[in-house]
């Protein structure tokens, strides 16, 4: 018998466990996210979908048709995309994860704006599953205290600025408790969508397939840095931070050593119990909080232009010297 309910068709499609389930084609995955979106899933429909496609495992066809779905529900208008001379950047901060410490890539992304390197958008969503400490919200204010950074915060856009529905699905995110498909999508959406994109996870499952999903939807350069804390925050720990990275086809798995950078840089900065003296360590531009902030910086200029990291830790190097003869 056929199945005539279009959203139990796509459950079941979906929900016959590790072994028995069957991929959704990308028309059909862009249709079960639009039905999600429009609210025609119960409660526990949408439970079933979201548990069903993280036993299964999202495929790169089925993202692509996600994001794309999504995409259909923007209202409002935003900021046209640079010209390609001005190096547009997306990066996307919607982590769902519990963050500690300040989030380093706004800073970075402010000092690139400052100096007319890198014309960015961050796109960001509230926390669900956690109870967030307001680290992009305390971030922010502490480079508000800061002359040369407050006039260069970036573009700051949520996800449901650019998928009205979004945040109907807050409450069923957080009472599931887990992360789903909609934790992937929402690191997918973004108004520049040609532009370089960096995203930033919390594990390596995905690295890989998700650079493939950007370049299917219009990104034809990119980085996904498994990051501190799920955001694109390098480490600058022990560990060295890892990422993939695609040009065209072309498609890198790569590293990154803190000692590949010339600054000084203390990962204590980035903890939490740091976060209070941000304000003070943003004004000192010798500080190791400093050395961070242009590390990231060097890391997101070489995404945007597609110079490789050494050209660009040497761009960001000439001008610490620079502003160091001139202090």
């Amino acid at each position: 018998m056929i199945e005539q309910d279009p959203v139990k068709a796509l459950i079941k499609k979906v929900g016959r466990g590790k072994t028995l389930a069957k991929d959704l084609t990308r028309e059909e995955a862009a249709e079960a996210i639009e039905r999600l979106l429009r609210g025609e899933f119960t409660q526990a429909q949408a439970g079933a979908f979201l548990q069903a496609m993280r036993i299964k495992e999202t495929v790169v066809h089925e993202l692509v048709g996600a994001a794309e779905a999504a995409s259909r529900f923007r209202s409002g208008e935003f900021p046209p995309q640079p010209e390609p001379s001005r190096n547009p950047l997306v990066v996307n901060l919607a982590f769902d994860t519990a963050r500690k410490g300040g989030v380093l890539s706004l800073a970075a992304l402010a000092f690139l704006k400052r100096e007319g390197l890198v014309d960015s958008m961050v796109v960001w969503e509230r926390a669900t599953l956690f109870q967030a400490p307001g680290a992009m919200e305390r971030t922010i204010a502490a480079m508000e205290s800061n002359p040369s950074l407050s006039k260069a915060i970036p573009h700051m856009v949520e996800v449901r600025s650019l998928c009205e529905p979004w945040q109907n699905l807050s409450g069923l995110r957080k009472e599931l408790g887990f992360r789903s498909i909609l934790n992937t999508v929402e690191k997918l959406l973004r108004p520049w969508e040609t532009a370089p994109v960096v995203v930033g996870i919390s594990h390596d499952t995905f690295s890989e397939r998700l650079c493939h999903v950007l370049l299917e939807l219009g990104a034809a350069r990119g980085a996904v840095v498994r990051g501190h804390h799920g955001t694109c925050d390098l480490g600058f720990g022990e560990k060295p931070t890892a990422f993939n990275a695609w040009n065209g086809e072309d498609l890198s798995e790569s590293v990154i050593e803190g000692s590949v950078f010339p600054w000084k840089t203390e990962a204590s900065a980035l903890l939490m119990s740091s976060l209070d003296s941000w304000g003070a360590l943003l004004s000192d531009e010798s500080s190791a909080l400093w050395g961070m902030v242009r590390a990231q910086a060097a890391f997101f200029h070489s995404v945007a232009t597609g110079a490789p990291l050494s050209e660009s830790v040497q761009i960001i190097q000439n001008l610490s010297q620079k502003e160091s003869a001139h202090a």
